[in-house]
């Protein structure tokens, strides 16, 4: 990878990177940091990987980037907690606002791989590359973090009508 690919890379994969790990950790600083990590990391690495590749290796070091974060937090699952409101003010979100609710009740796992297939628009051997899972897996386990995205939809959706 030469200087300007990497350049390149940073402009058009960065976003979409800093979205992807905002998503899973909802705190900007800290996705900062770990999206200019995995970028040293590019960088390091720059003679061995190829453009083409670079997506799916920003998007893979990020992952286990994250999982360091959670591990030295002592959050195994990276669960979020998320205030609820009084449930006034649950009729004032907008869809949006508690869809990402919902996600943020998801385990680390599961919201990543929500967030890698329904936000960013991977397929599933590409997940499987990025999170080091089989794509059986990636499939069974997005599977269950749809029904359980379902469930925290239904919890919020009968807690709104109260």
């Amino acid at each position: 990878m030469t200087v300007e690919e990497y350049n390149i890379s940073v402009n058009q994969i960065g976003p979409s990177l800093l979205r992807f790990v905002n998503s899973n950790l909802r705190d900007k600083d800290h996705s900062k940091d770990i999206v200019q990590d995995a970028y040293i990391v590019l960088w390091d690495k720059r003679h061995d990987v190829i453009i083409e590749k670079a997506k799916s290796f920003l998007f893979s070091v990020a992952h286990y980037k994250m999982l360091d974060f959670f591990r030295k937090k002592g959050n195994k699952q990276g669960t979020i907690t998320i205030e609820i409101y009084a449930d006034d003010q649950y009729k004032s979100y907008s869809q949006k606002n508690l869809l990402n609710y919902a996600i943020g009740r998801l385990s680390f796992e599961y919201r990543e791989l929500i967030t890698l297939r329904d936000l960013e628009g991977y397929n599933y051997k590409e997940i499987g590359q990025i999170t080091g899972l089989n794509e059986s897996k990636v499939k069974v386990y997005l599977f269950r973090a749809r029904i359980e995205l379902k469930k925290i939809l239904t919890e919020v959706e009968v807690l709104s009508e109260k």
